[in-house]
């Protein structure tokens, strides 16, 4: 059928290679014969494995057969392969109902995990019924090589489904020899250190440095401080010099390091034997070990990994991970603009690269009467004072100059100078001259002068998504010389202090004290009110898409909204010719091209960058927000509360907006017309006749600063989920997308969901649990400890949760899925320990481990912080957050739900984001009246939740009972000019004078009780007010003071809920608090690791052990190691004998798995004698309480250097036995004692020398 192809064909399915110059290899075909598998090779490689799968139509048996498809052997590389599955799968993945049935979500949760759709969109490829069955998927690391994904009509005659083609470009582009970078670790090199040193002072004293050296007590204002050559020049020698210093170390340092390793093994191998030189043995061990770390070192720095385990060496995980970055960073071939042609040339991709940018880069002509009429907007006091601008303009302080430098960040990719950040903070400390130099240089670009260096930018590409041969879909990034962002840091630093004044409250993009959540959570709450209110009116959000966003901004146009500002001039022009004075040289595939001139646009990867586009940005804004014909979009009211016919009577009791106004909703529902976040702008819209207002105004600022608007990638979303004829129709014609309820998924906004429907949010947190366990399967090829794996769970894993947990509340099955997924990776044996464990501080012998599920309550805490301080001018959303539990509750004020919550939860569930606010209060201290409170506060509290029954009395009558709804301010309202609550007003309704009987009966006392601050504050009849009156003739003034609400953190220390933090209010909520707080006392059972104090603790995780000591000694002290005994209780038919299977003569329990065997005792008489511990353990039991307590006999701590020895023996002995265990292999002291000898030979000749 194919003559002279290769094939592999089977009765369901087939693979076909119809060039001639590649072969299928390793063919196979499953005994169903529905998966044909093969290798794609050419005469050198393997270029890709393919799997092709007819999944069967019929429903039971596609159920049965998928597991067995996921399970199959081909797929034991899955992770480093690059696999590419296709085939007729039977299965419409893109219907979110059959995607999430239960028998098929664990196939697309595997698929998601491993793959990327090539045919993300859906393509029908069943035309006839409307739905997509045939799919092609790739890994990730192959989405940029992976192109031109088209599907084709086929006559139905032949097939009823359609064709898909995607075209897989092979990796054989030719990598370029890069730019010099110098390797931060240099600096830790003893040899390189005084080598550098040694050339630094010779320049110093060298005439290319004239005067430094003299001059470095001196605090010079000018160049003439420093000598007679140019500050600038200066600097560009001594960077000259320090990449000369450092080629010349490294020069052929590679070839020296394995010639070094060699030389170190070929004399170890020669001295082995001889018992003579052991000693030179271990010395040669050391040094090979000390190469390999290095090398390893070197893997961690290209991988931009943070953090390395002691014994962790270069491993498939680095490689991996540098395969996946270079994969992001490779183009392959692009398409020429204009024809279309494919380029794979590195001389032609760089030149239409070149291209490319010189027109994005080349700015247009603005119009300055838009300009005008864009600044007209500005209000006057968004403007610098002259003190604030002098301030921007002063010489940096050396003490400032220092900050810098120790918050510089580690390991980044430095510019085309190759000098990276680390450099400076080394040669500042060890050279007052160097930092004066730094100091001056930093001085004068102030004012516009700077070193030739800093006008050279390296900038390289990233993938972003879509058609990897289209340079649209590539994101460029500047790599900009190090000294230049420690200058331009500097800016930002002090841009950032000034900036609040200047900006909208609106734009939460890069700025102080503002939140990207809030953007979010005012964007849910709104959708969620108006589904349920106001379904019916066409509120709409637009998700605009600006084009190159950074890139457009027009030079002219920014000066020009800097003098608006009031910034200095000098200062304007510095910042204009360090930004549009820059040549770049765009790096593609390790080729620097010719340099080309950035005549605009802000370039990414340089701090000021975003500050300077807000600023760009805000006449916009300010735009949009004074147009009258955009009227916004405001929360409805038709939500009926309970409180509903009786707010305006509480509110009419409660004083003018004044003093303490911090928790009172507003009086009217607040309007919001845009949220912004950077460039990221989303602006409301109540109807279609505000459209081409928008357009006009979009179009105004394209011409007055060159932005562009991409409508095709814009998103008009429905507000509260209907689907708007009007709206729709508009967006067919102008070919934008629109959003509602019946969509699939979610619209990302910023990172997090809006959505409409259960559905559309699980769509979303699906693709964040793939993410995740994809995250999980790369990391497990690190082969990390538990202590590893703990802190990457923390920092690599979780983290990347908080983002959207401050804001989306998530269902509580969601979250336990995460935490089963997280505790799969760290906890990889059995028994399993707890998630409350891990989740204890490490100094208490757990992880550290974030709860997730305490965590995605304390994320909320920020908004109730912000009620409880004076409120912030740029804080917009607490107001939104108060009137929006006034909607639902009736109440004026937030003082019932903080006061509470509970009361709340029920009538808060049609709005998830108060009910969760709700559901975090409730597990907080419970906030109690302060009698310094201004008592109208107490006005909007519900008598049924102030009031307590007395626990001698009983409701006999129906009149004692209190209406559920009645407010204090029903029966009370405050005295003028004073802080007492007094009943003025004759109580008509009979209802009030129920309630007024109850409180204040005729006889006897109330069966109510209020509490003491407020009935301090009450007066309930005309004597009471008037004893009040007398007793407190000029009472002090009221204050809104939350200082009593607090948390108890320690025995000796608190924190109010105003200044918490989320670590300590986690610990608050964890299960062991009060434990750990102080002893236990029957009947509460403290555990064991509980016992060990955590100084211990903080020891036995600092200990200088490698990787695999640490996880078998951390279960045993949790009491969590796999035992017969215990496996036998739990299946006695798998597990028949509880006995050990070495000496088969005693349960093994964990003392006998450690040191109770016959075995391991004999094999811990070795050990304690030759490191001469015999006095410290004289028996097996002195040994098991070493280990299991971290003290000797006596109760006396061990010593580090002992605790070390005990698990680096116990490492041996776990792994000699596991080893026998389940190889069947037969114990051998002397093999096990050996190995101890030889894996930990120079912590153990360190400890007999020292003794």
């Amino acid at each position: 059928m194919f003559p002279r192809c290769s094939f592999v064909i089977s009765k369901h399915c087939a693979i076909v290679c119809l060039r001639k110059d590649l072969e299928l290899t390793d063919t196979a075909i499953s005994l169903d014969e529905r998966c044909v598998t093969a290798s794609v090779t050419d005469a050198h490689h393997t270029i890709c494995k393919v799997a092709n799968v007819y999944i069967p139509v019929q429903k039971a048996d596609r159920h049965a057969f998928l597991p067995v498809l996921m399970s199959m052997p081909c797929w034991s590389d899955i992770l480093d392969s690059q696999w590419i599955l296709l085939g007729d799968f039977n299965i419409h993945l893109h219907n979110p109902v059959e995607a999430r049935s239960p028998r098929i979500k664990p196939f697309v949760e595997w698929l998601n995990t491993h793959f990327l759709n090539c045919f993300p969109k859906g393509t029908m490829t069943l035309p006839r019924t409307g739905t997509t069955i045939d799919y092609v998927f790739c890994p990730p690391r192959m989405a940029t090589r992976m192109v031109n994904a088209q599907t084709h009509h086929i006559p139905q005659p032949w097939t009823d489904h359609s064709l898909l083609t995607a075209d897989l470009i092979t990796s054989g582009v030719k990598l370029g020899p890069g730019s010099w970078r110098f390797n931060p670790y240099l600096l830790e090199n003893i040899e390189f250190q005084a080598l550098l040193d040694k050339t630094i002072e010779l320049f110093l004293a060298s005439d290319y440095c004239d005067g430094v050296a003299a001059d470095a007590s001196v605090s010079g204002d000018g160049p003439e401080g420093m000598g007679l050559r140019p500050v600038q020049e200066k600097w560009e020698s001594l960077k000259a010099v320090i990449k000369y210093c450092a080629q010349q170390f490294t020069k052929g340092q590679k070839a020296r390091y394995k010639a070094r390793v060699s030389h170190f093994q070929r004399e170890r191998e020669q001295l082995l034997g001889d018992e003579e030189e052991s000693a030179r043995i271990k010395t040669l061990e050391q040094l090979i070990e000390q190469k390999i770390q290095e090398d390893t070192r070197q893997a961690m720095l290209r991988s931009a990994t943070r953090w390395l385990e002691m014994g962790e060496q270069n491993n498939k995980y680095f490689f991996r991970v540098i395969k996946d970055r270079e994969a992001q960073q490779t183009i392959q071939s692009l398409k020429k603009a204009g024809t279309g042609e494919k380029l794979t040339d590195m001389s032609e991709i760089l030149q239409e690269a070149r291209s490319f940018y010189q027109v994005l880069y080349t700015p247009d002509d603005i119009d300055l009467a838009a300009v005008n009429s864009l600044f007209a907007n500005i209000p006057d006091d968004a403007k610098l004072q002259e003190a604030e601008a002098e301030r921007l303009m002063e010489p940096p302080s050396t003490d400032s100059v220092l900050l810098l430098l120790d918050h510089a960040p580690k390991n980044k990719s430095p510019g085309l100078d190759g000098l990276p950040f680390e450099v400076y903070p080394y040669l500042a400390a060890k050279f007052p001259p160097i930092l004066l130099l730094l100091q001056q240089v930093l001085t004068d670009a102030l004012n516009g002068v700077f070193p030739e260096s800093w006008k050279q930018t390296r900038m390289v590409l990233l993938f972003k998504k879509g058609d990897p041969e289209l340079l649209k879909n590539w994101r460029p990034l500047s790599l900009i010389n190090s000294d230049a962002k420690i200058f331009t840091k500097l800016l930002a630093n002090r841009f950032k202090r000034v900036l609040s004044k200047l900006v909208t409250p609106y734009q939460t993009g890069f700025m102080p004290h503002r939140l990207i959540s809030d953007n979010a959570w005012l964007n849910q709450t709104l959708m969620t009110n108006l589904r349920a209110a106001a379904p019916d009116d066409p509120n709409v959000s637009v998700l605009l898409d600006q084009e190159k966003a950074y890139d457009r901004v027009n030079p002219t146009y920014l000066r020009m909204v800097l003098h608006q500002f009031g910034f200095p001039a000098s200062l304007v022009e510095s910042v204009s010719s360090l930004f549009f004075g820059t040549h770049i040289s765009l790096s593609i595939n390790g080729w620097l091209g010719a340099p080309i001139q950035q005549q605009r646009g802000l370039r990414q990867g340089d701090p000021l960058s975003p500050l300077l586009f807000n600023l760009a940005f805000e006449p916009f804004l300010r735009t949009i927000l004074a147009c009258s014909e955009l009227r916004g979009v405001a929360m409805s009211t038709n939500t009926r509360s309970p409180l509903a016919g009786r707010t305006s009577n509480a509110s009419s009791q409660i004083p003018p907006h004044g003093n303490h106004d911090l928790l009172r909703a507003p009086e009217s529902p607040p309007r919001i017309k845009l949220l912004s976040y950077a460039d990221d702008l989303e602006v409301f819209l109540t109807s279609t006749a505000e459209w081409p207002v928008l357009l006009s105004l979009l179009s105004l600022y394209g011409k007055a600063s060159n932005a562009k608007v991409n409508l095709n990638k814009t998103i008009l979303v429905s507000l509260s989920g209907k689907r708007h004829e009007s709206w729709t129709h508009l967006a067919e014609t102008s070919n934008i997308e629109w959003y509602d309820e019946s969509s699939i998924g979610s619209v990302r906004y910023l990172g997090y969901p809006l959505y409409h429907t259960k559905e559309q949010l699980a769509h979303f947190l699906d693709s964040v649990t793939v993410n995740l366990q994809r995250q999980c399967n790369l990391l497990k090829k690190r082969q990390l400890s538990i202590r590893g794996k703990g802190l990457v769970a923390n920092s690599l894993l979780l983290s990347r949760m908080w983002h959207l947990l401050r804001v989306v509340v998530v269902p509580a099955e969601w979250l336990q899925e995460v935490k089963r997924i997280v505790r799969t990776y760290i906890v990889s044996f059995w028994p399993v320990v707890s998630w409350d464990s891990l989740c204890l501080p490490r100094k208490h012998g757990g992880l550290g481990l974030v709860d997730i599920e305490n965590q995605h309550l304390a994320l909320h805490l920020i908004y109730v912080k912000r009620l409880l301080l004076p409120r912030a001018q740029t804080d917009f959303l607490s107001p939104w957050l108060l009137y929006t539990f006034h909607v639902y509750s009736g109440h004026a004020t937030a003082l019932p739900l903080l006061m509470y919550p509970r009361t709340y939860m029920p009538r808060l569930r049609k709005c998830p984001h108060l009910a969760h606010l709700a559901r975090l209060i409730s597990r907080l201290p419970t906030l109690t009246p302060y009698t310094q409170w201004p008592s109208w506060w107490f006005l909007d509290l519900p008598w049924s939740s102030v009031c307590s029954l007395s626990p001698t009395e009983t409701l006999s009558r129906a009149s004692d009972k209190l209406p559920p709804h009645a407010l204090i301010a029903n029966l009370l309202s405050v005295l003028p000019d004073t802080n007492i609550l007094a009943c003025v007003r004759p109580l008509d309704a009979i209802s009030l004078q129920h309630l007024f009987n109850a409180l204040c009966p005729f006889v006897g006392p109330s069966v109510w009780i209020i509490p003491a601050p407020l009935r301090s504050v009450m007066a309930f009849t005309d004597q009471e007010r008037t004893a009040m009156l007398e007793s407190q003739p000029t009472p002090s003034p009221p204050t809104a003071s939350f200082s009593h609400w607090y948390i108890t953190t320690g025995p000796r220390s608190k924190a109010t809920m105003a200044q918490i933090k989320l670590g300590a209010l986690r610990r608050y909520w964890h299960p062991s608090f009060d434990l750990l707080r102080g002893p236990a006392h029957p009947p509460r059972y403290r555990p064991t690791h509980l016992l060990i104090p955590p100084r211990l603790w903080r020891d036995f995780w600092s200990l200088c052990l490698p990787a695999k000591a640490f996880t078998p000694w951390w279960r045993l002290l949790h009491g969590h190691l796999s035992v017969q005994a215990r496996l036998h209780i739990i299946n006695r038919a798998r597990h028949p004998s509880p006995l050990c299977k070495l000496c088969t003569e005693a349960p093994e329990d964990e003392y006998h798995l450690v040191v109770g065997c016959d075995m391991k005792s004999l094999f811990w008489f070795e050990v304690i004698s030759h490191l001469g511990l015999s006095d410290l353990f004289p028996t097996d039991n002195a040994i098991w309480i070493g280990l299991s307590t971290l003290h000797d006999q006596e109760k006396n701590p061990l010593d580090i250097s002992i605790l070390e020895l005990l698990g680096a023996a116990f490492s041996s002995l776990w792994q000699h036995h596991w080893s026998c265990s389940l190889d069947g292999k037969s114990w051998r002291t002397q093999i096990v004692f050996s190995s101890f000898l030889a894996d930990h030979s120079k912590l153990i000749s360190s400890f007999l020398d020292d003794m």
